[in-house]
């Protein structure tokens, strides 16, 4: 549990920046960044495969990857900033593009923290309702000082929702909340 928490707590920061990154400098210099480090870290996960020493690197990989991904190095870090790039691309438009992150980030962070230690009822998989329904709060805390309530739980809902789906919940949550946004927002 506690690998999974500190897991967790990287994809939270990591998430922060990809946002502080969309406020402060634009979806486009957030794109650039973003691609130069999917770029970097496939390079990396392929230097790591191959049994190069890479200081940092290899300690981040023994240390924050799930037991099923040490195949695959940096995996879960490049699925995250594509489904990142995903959401710039696809929605364009930068209130949605942050609403969606911040489910993705904020609201993920919290489903598996709150999962792990208080979830009791599964519905998916590993998944539990109460994991579930605290992405749903957590997402919703930060969507409503962006967005009318009713669009913030609609986006937080649907967002946290399609983490259940069998897909790579970094393209599903904010796939599903961008949408929604999409479409409720002028």
């Amino acid at each position: 549990m506690k690998a999974e928490i500190r897991r967790q707590f990287i994809h939270f920061l990591f998430g922060s920046t990809i946002i502080a990154l969309l406020v402060t400098q634009g979806t486009m210099t957030t794109l650039r960044i973003l691609m130069t480090l999917t770029l970097t870290g496939i390079a990396l996960a392929f230097a790591i495969k191959k049994g190069i020493r890479i200081p940092g690197a290899n300690l981040v990989v023994e240390r924050v990857e799930r037991e099923n991904e040490k195949h695959a190095p940096g995996k879960a870090a490049i699925m995250f900033l594509t489904g990142a790039i995903g959401t710039i691309v696809i929605f364009q438009r930068p209130e949605i593009i942050l609403g969606a992150m911040i489910v993705a980030v904020y609201g993920d962070a919290a489903s598996t923290i709150i999962g792990t230690r208080f979830g009791r009822h599964k519905i998916a998989g590993k998944k539990t309702l109460e994991g579930t329904i605290g992405g749903i709060a957590a997402s919703l805390v930060f969507l409503s000082f962006l967005y009318p309530l009713p669009t913030a739980a609609a986006a937080a809902t649907i967002g946290m929702l399609a983490e259940l789906l069998p897909i790579d919940d970094n393209f599903t949550i904010p796939a599903a909340a961008g949408t929604i946004l999409h479409f409720m927002l002028p």
